[in-house]
């Protein structure tokens, strides 16, 4: 096991921001931390990467890892810095020039002198991303992407996800993703849905997109768009929250009873899924 977290509860300054977040990842395992903006995935990656140090963030519980985990920002552009050249920003990281080259062909550079004699300004958002990458492998076999698509176009996330999926296949490469397009999880692992700081859906990332538990799972997959989608012809998803309720979802949900109404609902284990249901 590369990383067990067990966060009973997180703080930003006096506010409380994560409650109850737990999950292990094995060597060459792959997590995936769904939701919508401020849903509390960053700051979950900010207590796993070590950062929150940097932060007003506190939290009470474990977090234990085997090896130090490397990041896969989410601003391309403010990663590199424009004046210096590739191969002087990687030999700060590596001085071993033959192990740079051979890590840029790992992700797919076909000619490593090119890309590291070149400024940032030369490269496209793709190449910025696989650049990034290969300085995350650098220094760590276990990354975490932080929304790290968010600056790119589907055709190009969709490269750059083809690319950590065969280095995590290939290479064994541990990840963690943090992002809210269900519509790029293409892999074999474990996926959380969070909502306001809290696990809603917890189990297999196929299992999860094939039959979603939660009616806030299902909205964030049937609001994700698609490739070679008709969108004259499609109604995007919606939802009904209202945190009046002692379930958010009460109004959302076929399975609601007076008690969703009056109670918060616990975090339950349904056979291999977690689910923040009374039911």
């Amino acid at each position: 096991m590369i990383c067990s977290v067990d966060i009973k509860k997180a703080y930003y300054g006096n506010r409380q921001v994560l409650e109850d977040i737990f999950f292990d990842i094995n060597e060459g395992g792959i997590l995936a931390v769904v939701g919508e903006s401020g849903a509390g995935k960053t700051t979950l990656g900010r207590l796993v990467s070590g950062l929150y140090k940097f932060y007003p963030l506190t939290y009470e519980g474990k977090i234990d890892k085997k090896e130090e985990l490397d990041i896969v920002p989410q601003n391309i552009t403010d990663s590199l810095d424009p004046v210096f050249k590739i191969i002087e920003q990687m030999l700060e990281i590596c001085d071993d020039e033959n192990k740079i080259k051979n890590v840029l062909k790992i992700v797919g550079f076909n000619k490593p002198d090119d890309i590291l004699n070149s400024y940032p300004s030369n490269l496209s958002g793709g190449m910025k991303q696989r650049v990034l990458i290969a300085t995350a492998i650098l220094r760590s076999n276990f990354i975490l992407a932080d929304e790290f698509t968010s600056a790119l176009d589907m055709v190009t996330k969709i490269k750059v996800v083809n690319l950590l999926k065969k280095l995590n296949e290939e290479r064994k490469i541990s990840l963690v993703f943090i992002t809210h397009d269900m519509e790029l999880l293409d892999f074999v692992g474990e996926i959380i849905i969070l909502y306001d700081g809290k696990i809603l859906e917890k189990g297999k990332i196929e299992e999860v997109k094939r039959d979603a538990q939660h009616p806030y799972t299902r909205f964030l997959i049937n609001s994700t768009p698609k490739l070679g989608l008709h969108y004259t012809n499609y109604k995007f998803s919606n939802i009904n929250i209202d945190k009046r309720y002692g379930c958010p979802f009460y109004k959302s949900c076929k399975k609601a009873r007076n008690l969703c109404k009056e109670s918060a609902p616990p975090l339950k284990k349904k056979g291999n899924r977690w689910l923040r249901c009374h039911f």
